[in-house]
């Protein structure tokens, strides 16, 4: 006899998903009778919940603590073990893959780093390894599909794991869509490549006789061969290959990159942050606007001065305070004497943007009283942490095929507040890896190594006058408060630019780490700018190039989901 039970769950679901039913620590014989999945509006849900309530005796107050304390738990969401994710996620992906037959196996080749480097018949593709890497089972299965469905592709990578001695799996390495930026600070991008044989023989036949010095070279010797790296590279989102243990680390040489670095070898390249940075010249005419939007709260302003005085910039600067509607007498007294100390050597402007706070609409407006050919949006909350953070964000702001430019913003309790964003997190839009320590090294580093993002946050964000100009600046019309520099960020996508993310860049933002979600008004105009994101960039909310397509969307922490939908290749 089956013992009979019926258990009610209510799942709030803000946009359609899909569910997974999956039971736990079933410790006797269980029959499923029967699975009903109701939708009912919010609004009955809370009369039902208040008549349970009543009858029970429970007091408003009580439940209230106890949805606080459920709440809580929600954003503390559960991590999936990487054993379960390749039962649940990777092996019915991986037998959904066509077989290959004996002939179709014949046409890839294997070499592993080091040995001598021959010709590849027409038609046929080399698979490239680091010593040490083995293919899974399904690994040419999954290329030949990737490659019905992406012809133009050249150069295909996948993801990959640690094996240990006993053949247990470990230690997943998921990586982004292909990631220029990320690719040449990385040494460690990638330890395995699908190369077809009409690159690897253009390479050859282009290439001194000898050997690689490193393999990041050889890989960005591959790829320099390439006419348009973003539709002829390939990213297949599956683990392809495991390693025997953890990577060798490899000596780090700038020498070794600095061929195939852009600007004709004006950048230069350092060791430091666990990989490599690049550093881009800037001319000394160039001046850093940096446009700082403010209504009273004048200790954080001239906290936020003081940094930039204390950390020398690098470059020549020009501050432009935009003030929305400041009234107490001392921060009036506090903008009269700033913009009286304008020198020939900092030129200091207050701009009057009194009006109803629209964050774009102030913005735009500092714009136009700038004189710089680098614009630097910047919270009054922001403390920079280190000199030649003018430098770094102005020289790269101003290469060629960039957009916007961010930092990385620490809590004043030092653990992470931004790193990029995330697109999809929360359902439209996340910080990676924040609430981190600002001493971690981050996912394979990422906190670390400077990367393209999808966008970056407006508390510190850099960006060309022409590119502004051609974008348009931020929008005052739908977006006034939310969302305005995600939307910036997609605008630059859209016409071809990388975003970037600056791990040397540094600075405390003193957003409040405890911040809730906005009520009346403020809650009331978020969800109005949410549905106008929703309405103008759709799936491309949820599908973010920099992030991979297995990681949670419940935080930007990087950490496994069953999530189904996944593309072969991307």
């Amino acid at each position: 006899m089956y013992p009979v039970r019926r258990r009610w769950r209510v799942v709030r679901l803000r946009r359609s998903a899909h569910l997974l039913l999956e039971l736990e620590r079933v410790q006797q014989p269980l029959r499923l009778e029967e699975l009903w999945l109701l939708g009912i509006p919010a609004w009955d849900a809370w009369r039902r919940i208040r008549r349970r309530l009543k009858t029970s005796g429970t007091t408003t107050e009580l439940w209230r603590q106890y949805n606080r304390l459920l709440a809580g738990q929600a954003r503390q969401h559960a991590l999936v073990p990487y054993t379960r994710w390749q039962r649940l996620v990777e092996r019915p992906a991986t037998d959904t893959l066509p077989p290959l037959s004996e002939a179709q196996r014949d046409e890839f080749v294997f070499y592993v780093f080091g040995d001598p480097v021959q010709p590849v018949p027409s038609g046929h593709w080399l698979f490239a390894t680091q010593p040490g890497v083995t293919l899974t089972p399904w690994a040419l299965q999954a290329v030949a599909a990737a490659r019905r469905q992406r012809p133009r592709a050249l150069l295909l990578y996948g993801d990959e794991d640690q094996i240990t001695p006993t053949g247990e799996r470990q230690c997943p390495q998921f990586k982004p869509a292909w990631n220029q930026e990320l690719c040449w600070c990385d040494p460690h991008y990638s330890s395995c490549w699908f190369i077809s044989a009409e690159l690897w023989n253009q390479w050859l036949a282009s290439a001194p006789a000898q050997s690689p010095n490193s393999w990041q070279q050889l890989v960005l010797a591959l790829q320099a061969q390439l006419s348009n790296p973003t539709a002829q590279i390939g990213h297949i989102p599956m683990v392809l290959s495991h390693r025997q243990g953890a990577p060798e680390p490899e000596e780090l040489n700038p020498q070794h990159l600095e061929p195939f670095l852009p600007q004709g070898g004006r950048a230069s390249v350092t060791a430091g942050g666990l990989g490599y940075r690049l550093h881009f010249p800037l001319a000394k005419t160039t001046c850093l606007s940096v446009i700082i939007p403010t209504r009273d709260r004048l200790e954080l302003l001239q906290a936020c001065l003081s940094s930039i005085d204390k950390h020398d910039p690098g470059c020549q600067i020009e501050l432009v305070i935009a003030d929305n509607g400041s009234y107490k007498t001392q921060t009036l007294q506090g903008l009269r004497e700033f913009a009286a100390a304008s020198s020939p050597m900092r030129r200091q402007v207050v701009v009057n943007a009194a009006g109803p706070f629209n964050y774009s609409a102030i913005n735009n407006l500092a714009v136009q009283h700038c004189q710089g050919s680098v614009l630097l949006l910047l919270n009054n909350d922001v403390e920079f942490l280190q000199g030649g953070w003018g430098h770094e964000l102005a020289s790269q702001a101003l290469r060629p095929g960039i957009g916007c430019v961010g930092a990385q913003l620490l809590y004043p309790d030092h653990t992470i507040q931004h790193a990029g964003v995330v697109l999809g997190v929360g359902g439209l839009a996340g910080h990676a890896h924040q609430d981190f320590p600002g001493a971690a090294s981050g996912y394979q580093r990422r906190l670390r190594l400077a990367q393209e993002v999808s966008a970056v946050t407006a508390a510190c964000l850099a960006i060309s006058r022409t590119t502004w100009d051609a974008l348009g600046g931020l929008d005052a019309k739908q977006l006034a408060v939310n969302y305005n520099d995600v939307d910036l960020g997609l605008r630059a996508q859209a016409l071809g630019l990388r975003n970037l993310y600056l791990p040397q860049v540094r600075a405390i933002h003193h957003e409040s780490k405890s911040r809730g979600r906005p009520e009346g008004a403020a809650y009331r105009q978020w969800r109005r700018e949410w549905k106008v994101m929703e309405q103008r960039w759709g799936a491309q909310l949820r599908q973010d190039r920099a992030y991979s397509p297995h990681f949670s969307l419940e935080a930007a922490d990087f950490s496994l989901a069953l999530r189904s939908g996944v593309p072969l290749v991307r």
